[in-house]
């Protein structure tokens, strides 16, 4: 998840090197006497971290993507084992509208999350077939078109790059940034769905494994004495109780940390999105919106369409395609190219640029 994701730090380090120790320079600049070289400081800093990234981020993607996929199936599992037995007892009829709102919460996640896996981010065409743009990558030399961005570590261009993700094991670009963000927009989703209705769950297990020793034992009166009954009361044994009981706390952690890293990742992507902006044109846009505050201007942003259409054009809502395809699981292509930019809008059939 995003976030945790090591390379995508590096890539933006490595774009902002200069802006990290900004601030640091203007308050340490003033010492008499003391000459630092902060961008080979920063460089000392960062070279070891990013030789590591460059030589095991192959292997390292591979066991992260099996943590997604063990973690999965390690809450879902736990949801059928603890939970369902739970509601199950309660209400059949709620236990069956949960199952069903809970498994369409599950099938979006590990679809999108397989879309994002498996779909190539999109990587530039052949000079040939867009001979119009001129530019071109100074690392593997490839045409270069409009928000375009070399990605280090896949050691190649990628089309409306936002990051390399480790979860995935592949770059976020144009053509798989739909299936990244609302994997992660559905996981936050479940995780709120987990604490909502596990929060009786957990209570449930915690205070019957407080009082589920027996002080003494069951007698009967057999009108002189008193006399020791055989129990026979079907109680769960008190190392399974335990157990379920550790199970469900570490599930309620693993859910609550997910929830808070994911949910500021999904806010900061959608506040980015509603914008026209990928991560790494977030950060050269601040110097630009910088520069044109101190100009006495207004920086505007040549992709942003407006909060609305820049919803529409990320999640491809053209051509007669509804919400449902993001309510429900699509295999429809992003709007556009990922080369050119130039979209109508689909009611006053305008170009924006």
């Amino acid at each position: 998840m995003a976030s945790g994701m090591v390379p995508s730090v590096i890539l933006l380090l490595r774009i902002t090197r200069k802006q990290i120790w900004k601030k640091v320079r203007q308050k340490i600049g003033n010492i008499p006497h003391l000459s630092i070289d902060w961008d080979d400081l920063t460089d000392r800093f960062i070279e070891p971290v990013i030789w590591v990234v460059d030589h095991f981020s192959d292997s390292l993607g591979k066991i992260f993507v099996s943590l997604v996929w063990l973690l999965i199936l390690f809450v879902v599992g736990v949801a059928y084992w603890i939970g369902l037995s739970f509601y199950w007892n309660i209400s059949a009829k709620l236990t069956i509208a949960l199952v069903i709102f809970g498994h369409w919460i599950l099938l979006n996640v590990v679809f999108h999350y397989y879309m994002a896996l498996i779909t190539p981010p999109g990587l530039p065409p052949d000079a040939e077939q867009i001979p119009h743009i001129k530019a071109r990558c100074k690392k593997c030399q490839s045409v270069k078109p409009e928000r375009t961005h070399h990605c280090s570590i896949c050691r190649t261009c990628i089309l409306r790059m936002d990051h390399h993700c480790p979860w995935l094991n592949n770059c976020v670009g144009h053509f798989n940034h739909r299936y990244f963000f609302l994997f992660m927009a559905y996981v936050v989703l479940g995780m709120i769905f987990l604490f909502i209705f596990g929060a009786p769950v957990i209570v449930h297990e915690l205070s019957i494994s407080d009082a589920s020793e027996p002080i003494g034992y069951p007698v009967f009166h057999n009108g002189s004495h008193l006399l020791p009954v055989k129990q026979v009361e079907d109680v769960t044994p008190p190392r399974s109780r335990s157990l379920r009981r550790a199970v469900s706390v570490t599930v309620a952690i693993l859910c609550a940390g997910i929830l808070a890293a994911l949910g500021a990742l999904v806010g900061w992507h959608a506040r980015l999105i509603s914008r026209g902006e990928t991560s790494i044109e977030n950060l050269t846009n601040k110097d630009d919106r910088e520069a044109k505050r101190l100009e006495g201007s207004t920086f505007v942003n040549p992709y942003d369409y407006g909060s609305y259409e820049n919803w529409r054009i990320f999640l491809g809502l053209s051509e007669g395609r509804t919400w449902r395809c993001v309510f429900f699981p699509s295999v429809h292509p992003p709007r556009g190219d990922g080369i050119s930019w130039c979209f109508k809008n689909d009611l006053t059939h305008v170009c924006y640029k």
